[in-house]
């Protein structure tokens, strides 16, 4: 389901260029040389979509992040989990679920400058129960409000301790990690590095007009081919390589990640993928091109659909005249087509179909398949292709799987680069099983403060101290408030007056 979610997004992304899509050829191409032209072209195309991606969050400041997580379970849904787990149900190992409407998460956490925040709220039904912690390089701060007002602060090693993770240096790290993020001054300067590198020797351009139809739709554009053979793409592949093995942003956020990544999982062997393997990598190709060459990929192409704007529509990747991937947005009145192909490891996987559009708005069906298997229906709604342009993605997806065709998983989008609301519903035969709502808002980070009026405990009688205070009658009462079968609650209520009798002992 995910590949295929992540297709769809895909999907989304790419028929954002239908608002973009003028017919006709276009007028600049036949006032420019074909190279000075896929250089003009490409050069456009790179500004536009650094603007619709420009974070507006510099991460140098940390983040101040508020989210909200909400599964929803309906009476068809529990009426399907009561058919399919009946065996189960009857012999007592799964319960009836008839008592669970909601399960939720919802709360803040920031981060700046070595420190952490967290507030949380879980859910389940009606009962809700919090958690607050604050953070540093030397103590942690927590509470459970419901059971007692005040924080009780540790030191960072003593939860070590207890956890087996170092939470200080977990803290550090993890800054230090946002401030290694690139700013979009540093993107933008990456980008347009390796761009120049790779333009300085895309010289092999031709020029061609052809009129693409996909789906019901026409459309005329200027192609250009872009040939890449022998020592050209050969030193083009190096000088790319070069960059990246030099490259102080590369290695920056690649040593700060992996930092992070070895505090977290300080106790696995395993350093997965550090910036050293990179180099190695990068160095370990390169000496393989000098010995061999690109092999297969010394001569390959690449046809760019350039519309009456001097947008790009279309992209088709080919080697030794062979196409490994391709896709081509056309526009014809208000209708549009899209077609999205890829040859992996020989098998042909392909995202085809066609719609309609009012104003901004785009509408369309689409088959996502592999070879000549269809996978799944997808139906993209409303899709707003002028919030596209500022980087904003915004509409519905529904996916309906070729075998199962009574099941339908509906995602309603919006999402900002700082900020995103998503739904994620289950369907069968329209009715509503369950669904699934995440919110999120990310703003500049703030001065993070622990709690100064916390109670202090460095030892072990200390912290058993604050615990023989805390009101787990209070919890009790959260319990009572979910509305679970009495047997269950009886049992976890039971469980916590046994807990409370023996922290007051």
């Amino acid at each position: 389901m995910k590949r295929i979610e992540v297709a769809g997004v895909a999907l989304a992304l790419f028929a954002s260029g239908l608002l973009l899509a003028g017919c006709g050829k276009s007028s600049k191409a036949n006032k420019m040389e074909p190279a000075e032209y896929y250089s003009y072209i490409e050069n456009k195309s790179i500004e536009e979509g650094l603007k619709s991606t420009k974070s507006s969050i510099s991460y140098e400041d940390g983040f101040d992040g508020n989210f909200d997580l909400k599964l929803s379970l309906f009476k068809e849904g529990k009426e399907l989990i009561k058919t399919y787990a009946g065996a189960m149900a009857a012999s007592g190992s799964v319960s009836d679920l008839d008592w669970l409407d909601s399960i939720s998460l919802n709360g803040n956490i920031a981060v700046n400058k070595g420190a952490m925040s967290a507030k949380m709220t879980g859910g389940v039904n009606n009962a809700k129960i919090n958690l607050d912690a604050v953070m540093n390089e030397e103590s942690a701060c927590l509470r459970v409000p419901e059971l007692n007002k005040s924080f009780i602060s540790l030191p960072s090693s003593f939860l070590g301790g207890m956890s087996g993770l170092d939470v200080g240096a977990i803290v550090k790290s993890y800054t230090e990690y946002l401030t290694a993020i690139p700013s979009n001054a540093e993107i933008a300067s990456e980008v347009n590095k390796y761009k120049n590198a790779y333009l300085k020797y895309a010289t092999d351009v031709s020029k061609s007009t052809s009129n693409v139809t996909k789906g019901g739709s026409s459309q005329e554009f200027t192609v250009l081919t872009v040939n890449f053979e022998g020592d050209n793409a050969k030193n083009m592949v190096k000088e790319i390589l070069t960059l990246a093995k030099d490259d102080e942003c590369i290695k920056k956020f690649l040593q700060s990640m992996e930092n992070f990544q070895r505090t977290v999982n300080s106790y696995n062997s395993n350093d997965g993928f550090t910036y050293s393997k990179f180099a190695e990598t990068v160095e370990s190709l390169l000496e393989d091109i000098d010995e061999y060459g690109l092999g297969d990929f010394s001569n390959f192409k690449m046809d760019i659909f350039v519309n009456s704007k001097d947008e790009i529509c279309g992209r088709a990747f080919k080697l030794e005249e062979s196409e490994v991937a391709s896709y081509v947005l056309t526009r014809d009145g208000k209708k549009f087509g899209f077609d999205l192909s890829a040859n992996i490891g020989g098998n042909n996987f392909n995202v085809a179909g066609d719609g309609t559009y009012k104003g901004s708005l785009y509408t369309g069906e689409y088959t996502l398949s592999a070879g000549s298997n269809e996978i799944q229906k997808v139906t993209l709604e409303n899709f707003d292709a002028a919030a596209a342009k500022k980087g904003i993605a915004k509409g519905t997806l529904k996916f309906t799987p070729a075998q199962f065709a009574a099941y339908q998983v509906v995602f309603d989008f919006v999402y900002g680069n700082s900020d995103a609301k998503y739904v994620l519903s289950l369907l069968q035969d329209s009715k509503k099983l369950a669904t699934l709502d995440y919110n999120t808002k990310i703003s500049k980070g703030s001065a993070i403060k622990l709690p100064s009026d916390a109670v202090k405990a460095e030892g072990e009688e200390e912290i058993m101290n604050y615990v023989k205070a805390l009101k787990f009658g209070e919890l009790n009462k959260i319990v009572k408030k979910v509305g679970m079968p009495k047997e269950y609650e009886d049992q976890i209520t039971g469980a916590v007056d046994g807990l409370s009798k023996q922290f007051a002992e």
